[in-house]
């Protein structure tokens, strides 16, 4: 759940929900024909004593009298606060530099190790058009960019959609392509390296991600639908997170000196070295989602997503809605999000100097990221709406989340606030 950069692996997921969404439509309802719907959203993200984030969001669609559809969509994301750097809790002071070289922080024994120059702005816009082919299939395509200080993102989707059954059954296929180049502040770090030497290799790398989406989607009965996808995505090229490190220490939870080994002495407890990813990675995915409707219009929706990579990490995500309807148009919706995963196999909370020796030996990977190790978080919340004439709609929603893990740095609470508003125009 914690916010993080977007160069992480999978954004193009973003681009192929939007291409779901656009395959599976909306019912005719809930639209009017050769008009603009408007959806604008403020999302406000606090973690304690880390990372705030502010992302407003515009999407506007239209629905012609073709049956097409056009979805447009702006975001745009400013994080500031501290961001955790990848080294261990050690029972002694530790000393880093910034990403760029030019500064050097320190932190207290027990504190989790935080860059607290974390900046960023990232504005992407996505669009999706979908047609129809005859009626019972249907095409969609679209692109996307994103953009930061230090990453680029270009990507694209298409899909197709397929109606049996007196359209009670939609199979759906969805592919996206992705190309991100990443141009880290400072240059990229020499994997493995000792931090104080700041060993740089280049000015930038690139990676490029391919996912694949196979979905059914059943209408059960008149109240009941379900729906099932399975998620293939390929990722290659520079996976590892330029600003990550990880500590070397003796074992029992003291920092070791970096020119123990031969590097630059920048303060006390500063051997830390440049973490290293896999140039690859290969991730199936598992989601089911059913949503049934009482007889007084209340809706609930239960989901349950499996995911399992090459890097040894599986996860398991249970996640439950239940829309109160009440009078006048008003609503509630409690909401409950259980998320677990195991370690990947490459994770580390530091390395001992023999570990250290081993790794550099066989250009090993190593990562101290601890949203590479084992988590669980649980967030609940509750949104509040109600809809209006005209098909306007106006919602608010209050979360808590609360995340913990094998080490210090993996405890996170943060608070999540979020209003929205829908007109025709």
């Amino acid at each position: 759940m914690q916010l993080k950069k977007r160069h992480q692996p999978g954004p193009v997921s973003t681009s192929l929900a939007l291409a779901t969404c656009a395959l599976l439509g909306v019912p005719a309802m809930a639209e009017e024909a050769d008009k603009w719907q408007v959806d604008g959203s403020m999302l406000l993200y606090s973690e304690t004593d880390r990372v705030s984030a502010i992302e407003p969001v515009i999407k506007a669609s239209r629905t012609f009298k073709n049956e097409s559809k056009l979805d447009l969509k702006l975001t745009v994301d400013s994080l500031t606060g501290s961001s955790h750097n990848g080294a261990a809790v050690t029972n002694g002071p530790q000393t880093f530099t910034s990403p760029s070289g030019n500064k050097v922080y320190q932190t207290n024994a027990g504190d989790v190790p935080l860059d607290d120059s974390f900046l960023d702005t990232r504005v992407a816009l996505s669009g999706q058009y979908s047609w129809l082919l005859n009626r019972t299939l249907r095409a969609t395509s679209g692109i996307n960019f994103s953009n930061e200080y230090d990453f680029f993102s270009v990507g694209a989707n298409a899909g197709l959609n397929w109606d049996l059954n007196q359209r009670n059954t939609t199979l759906s296929f969805l592919l996206g392509l992705e190309s991100d180049t990443i141009e880290p502040v400072g240059g990229v770090p020499e994997a493995l390296s000792l931090q104080p030497d700041q060993l740089r290799t280049d000015t930038s790398e690139s990676r490029t991600v391919t996912d694949v989406l196979l979905g059914w989607t059943q209408v059960m009965n008149r109240r009941w639908i379900m729906q099932l996808n399975y998620n293939l995505s390929l990722a290659s090229g520079y996976m590892t997170d330029p600003y990550k490190v990880v500590t070397l220490t003796d074992g029992a939870g003291t920092a070791l000196e970096s020119e123990d080994f031969g590097g630059a002495d920048i303060g006390v407890g500063d051997a830390q070295i440049f973490e290293q990813r896999p140039d690859s990675r290969t991730r199936h995915a598992l989601y089911w989602e059913n949503r049934y409707s009482r007889d007084n219009d209340d809706v609930i929706a239960i989901g349950y997503r499996f995911m399992t990579d090459d890097w040894g990490i599986s996860s398991h995500t249970l996640d439950a809605k239940y829309r109160w309807q009440l009078d006048r148009g008003w609503f509630l919706q409690p909401h409950v999000r259980y998320y677990i995963q195991n370690e990947a196999d490459f994770w580390y909370e530091s390395l001992t100097a023999a570990e250290y020796t081993t790794v550099l030996a066989s250009n090993d990977y190593a990562s101290g990221d601890y949203r590479l190790g084992k988590l669980t978080d649980l967030t609940v919340g509750l949104k509040v709406g109600r809809e209006l004439p005209s098909g306007r709609k106006w919602d608010a929603r209050l979360e808590f989340m609360q995340q913990s893990g094998d080490t210090d740095a993996a405890d996170v609470s943060a608070v999540i606030g979020q209003v929205g508003y829908r007109f025709y125009w």
